[in-house]
Formats: structure tokens, C-alpha cells, sequence
């Protein structure tokens, strides 16, 4: 969808010099607390948000899941489902059979501040989710969709939908829509940047001189 265009330059990217470029135009805070983390470090992931909001709830509603199937089944290639999730213990949001259903319709990935389960299923898909920790629990009767396609605090960072989010190893970075052309085209020259530096600093050049040089470090 939204940010397909840019597929050979997001790929080459990562978070981090994504959010080097944000710190530049001096937009400092949008990175998930490390809590969430993917389940495998290889996984990596970029596209633009869909957003859910998980609310606590202590009874069987009288439709299970039923706004988080909704969601699903409009997902457009290149988008990832972002869940703000509210419930009294870590609660399994995501899991193996959603993962075949996003999969299915090729969504980017799923990344939530709540749980998931069914490991072995999701990481022979190759799906990539990035959660705050594994649980048995399923979040019927613990949480359940409440609102879709509003603004939510996923991992402490306020996400709009259509943002732009990109997750590796090293965290998740929200990236607000209206800036993003500009930050990808930044960050694609700094990747390009930094691979010269790491060519000569491995070709044994001081750091303070390449430093001076490229002012990229």
C-alpha cells in the first residue's frame, strides 16, 4: 500500500538510522519501549499502520474477536496491524491462526504491547510479530477490540493509522505519516553514508578524521 513505492529503500534500511533521521528534525520520542520485542531477532519488518484498541474486559462478550477478524480481513498488502492492548495480565492478542490470516493477505506484520502465542507456528511462517512476551492466555474474556482505525499509545508512542512503522532486533520506530517521504528519503542517503564510513574505517582510517569528514557516526 502506502509505502510500497519505497520497497528497495526500506529494505536496505533499519531502525536505527531511521530514527537518527528523526533526531535531526528534532522528532525525538517514537520508539516503543523495548519491552516489545520481535519473537526471533531476523525478524524485521516495515509497512503502514493499522491500529486497534484492546479493551479490558472480565466477561465472554457476546462476539469473541470479532473487531480483530474485521481488521484482518481488510488488511491490504504492505500494512501492520499496531494493538494498543489493556488487560489485567499479559493476554495473547495475536497467535498462529491470525498469523495465516495476515499472511494470507499479505500484511507486513503485527506488532502489539500485549501478548502472543503459538511460537512454533508463527516463526515457521516466517510471519513477523513483535509482542512483549509469550502466554497461554487468549484474550477472550481477558480483552477485546474495542475501536479500529484510531489513534492509540502502542508501547508508550502514540500511532495515527497510516503512519509509517519499521521494527528490527534493535526496536520499533513510529514514524508520523505527514513526515515520512522526507524521512525515508533522508534515511536511504544515511544508509548509503554510513556504508562508506564502514568501508574506510575498516580500512583502518581513524574515527575522529572520518567523523570530520562525513559527520557520520
Amino acid at each position: 500500500m502506502k509505502y510500497l513505492k519505497y520497497k528497495d529503500k526500506l529494505d536496505k534500511c533499519y531502525s536505527a538510522v531511521i530514527m537518527d533521521v528523526m533526531d535531526g528534525m528534532n522528532v525525538r520520542v517514537q520508539c516503543l519501549n523495548p519491552s516489545v520485542k520481535p519473537l526471533v531477532p531476523t525478524m524485521k519488518t516495515w509497512g503502514e499502520a493499522v491500529t486497534v484498541y484492546m479493551e479490558k474486559v472480565e466477561e465472554v462478550p457476546k462476539k469473541p474477536f470479532q473487531l480483530e477478524m474485521e481488521v484482518i480481513d481488510d488488511l491490504k498488502e504492505g500494512q501492520i496491524i499496531m494493538a494498543q492492548c489493556n488487560a489485567a495480565e499479559l493476554t495473547a492478542f495475536w497467535g498462529g491462526l491470525l498469523s495465516n490470516a495476515a499472511f494470507g493477505r499479505k500484511a507486513a506484520g503485527a506488532i502489539m504491547d500485549g501478548g502472543c502465542r503459538d511460537y512454533r507456528e508463527i516463526v515457521s511462517l516466517n510471519f513477523p510479530v513483535f509482542c512483549k512476551g509469550l502466554t497461554p492466555y487468549d484474550s477472550c474474556g481477558r480483552m477485546d477490540g474495542k475501536e479500529r482505525d484510531i489513534p492509540i499509545v502502542c508501547g508508550g508512542i502514540k500511532v495515527y493509522p497510516g503512519d509509517l512503522v519499521y521494527g528490527d532486533v534493535d526496536g520499533v520506530v513510529v514514524v508520523p505519516s505527514d513526515i515520512a517521504d522526507e524521512v525515508i528519503n533522508r534515511a536511504w542517503e544515511k544508509v548509503r553514508g554510513e556504508n562508506t564510513v564502514r568501508e574506510e574505517l575498516r580500512a583502518g582510517a581513524g574515527l575522529v578524521k572520518t567523523f570530520e569528514k562525513y559527520g557520520i557516526l
